[in-house]
């Protein structure tokens, strides 16, 4: 069965639009509109010279491209670590992906191997001339004969930010920094050296960037063409494989060594009970990159954020470090008016930019219109309770598209259960529709679970 996603009717006008610049584009598409699934599919047509490509992107979101890649037909090498091997072969992959923080190490390799098209993934990151990771991505785009930018906010407070990607992207127009300047940042002169923070002749240089390379696109242009709710597995890196392959391959030795106490409890139901250890783990060790990813979201945009979890101590994590201005939490504690005055709060307060729910205490009853994104930080055996939290955002009264992202620790067990999640959620919606009769055995993911490990069909179980 081909997997391969379709893209929607504005994304080939996308993918048209950057062809006719030559692969030399800003891509500046509000987040959601699929930049990802663009860039692939850029370069899969081949109508422009594409490999070997080089995609430059966050850490956060390196497994995301190597999944969405691997769905596309395009099979990645994914870089690691600041240490380049010694006598790496020179062929090079028809796709690399590699994070912002590495590249400088990676860059004399990349370029030896040769570099056909080079993606630069959220190019904020290089907004800053003086950085090593700037002047990275700058040697990269020398080399390569076409340069794709990808940002839903390529320009975050001043034109000023916007010089190193039109540099890379069209350095025969965007030569000089300083005429640049002059021309958009309204310099000023001060004891400590030029300021270059200001803006002016904002007009001339947006009717310039549509001239040379802009592609932009905004959500509320292209709402015809979504359904109503979109879903995204997003793989996140962990911060201990070690430790996880430990829990998976020898799940009663690593028992002891932390809960000795459950050991004799969790031999009579091993593999059920090792379920529910491997789930808490992946929660415990993704939780570094499922912060990472909820920031990068609130600094990337002005929208709102749903964000459901499990346990309490994930809850309390994420209240205590992501950002974005005021938070409202929702779990088992708060209940009656408390629980209303938050859900008000997150509607009508423009500040409240974050809502933490725990997936059973706030799944249901409630409405969060004010917000067309749900993070999942943690998955749940039952898959009509995501269902279910993702329609507080689906409400009569919502004016756009949901977009439901599940943050899934890459390499693990969760990236099956993913799967399943959406496989029985397919099946719920043929009960409710009767497109086909269902079995009870349809609906039971944590059996499923069970039955896969106990044949060990997948070495992510």
């Amino acid at each position: 069965m081909n997997n391969r996603p379709r893209p929607f009717e504005f994304q080939k006008d996308v993918i048209l639009d950057v062809e006719d610049f030559d692969g030399r584009a800003l891509c500046s598409l509000e987040m959601g509109l699929g930049k990802t699934l663009i860039s692939l599919g850029i370069l899969r047509r081949q109508r422009i010279e594409s490999f070997p490509a080089v995609v430059v992107c966050p850490a956060s979101v390196k497994h995301f491209w190597e999944a969405e890649a691997i769905r596309m037909g395009i099979r990645p090498t994914v870089l690691e670590g600041q240490k380049v091997p010694k006598g790496r072969k020179l062929k090079p992959p028809r796709l690399t992906i590699i994070n912002y923080d590495i590249l400088r190490f990676w860059v004399p390799l990349l370029i030896k191997q040769g570099i056909s098209t080079l993606i630069l993934d959220e190019t904020q990151y290089i907004a800053n001339r003086a950085t090593k990771r700037t002047r990275a991505c700058t040697q990269l785009g020398r080399k390569a004969k076409h340069v794709l930018a990808l940002s839903g906010t390529p320009l975050v407070n001043r034109p000023a930010e916007l010089w190193p990607t039109l540099h890379i992207i069209r350095p025969d127009i965007y030569k000089s920094f300083w005429s640049y300047a002059q021309r958009y940042c309204r310099p000023r002169r001060t004891p400590w050296g030029w300021d270059y923070s200001g803006a002016s002749n904002t007009d001339d240089l947006h009717r310039k960037l549509t001239r040379t390379g802009m592609v932009r696109r905004l959500k509320r242009d292209v709402l015809r063409d979504l359904p109503d709710k979109m879903r995204s597995v997003v793989p996140v890196p962990i911060t201990d494989m070690k430790e996880y392959v430990m829990a998976r391959d020898n799940f009663i030795s690593w028992l002891k060594q932390r809960r000795a106490d459950r050991v004799v409890t969790a031999q009579k139901a091993e593999q059920l009970t090792k379920i529910g250890y491997l789930l808490r783990l992946c929660a415990k060790l993704k939780l570094k990159s499922v912060v990472e990813w909820c920031n990068e979201f609130l600094d990337d945009s002005d929208e709102k954020l749903v964000i459901f979890a499990v346990h309490r101590k994930m809850i309390e994590a994420l209240n205590r470090r992501v950002g974005g201005g005021k938070h409202v939490i929702v779990d088992g504690s708060v209940t009656g008016r408390m629980r209303k005055i938050a859900v008000d709060q997150f509607q009508r307060d423009p500040k409240t930019r974050v809502f933490i729910g725990n997936i059973k205490a706030a799944g249901v009853g409630i409405t969060l219109t004010a917000a067309s994104n749900v993070a999942f930080a943690e998955l749940y055996w039952r898959p009509g309770d995501f269902t279910q939290a993702e329609d507080r955002c689906h409400r009569i009264g919502a004016e756009s598209t949901v977009w439901a992202h599940y943050l899934v620790a890459h390499g693990t067990i969760e990236e099956r259960l993913a799967q399943i999640i959406q496989e029985k959620q397919q099946v719920i919606r043929d009960v409710l529709d009767g497109d086909r009769v269902v079995e009870e055995d349809d609906l039971n993911v944590w059996d499923q679970l069970v039955r896969e490990m106990n044949s060990r069909q997948t070495t992510l179980l």
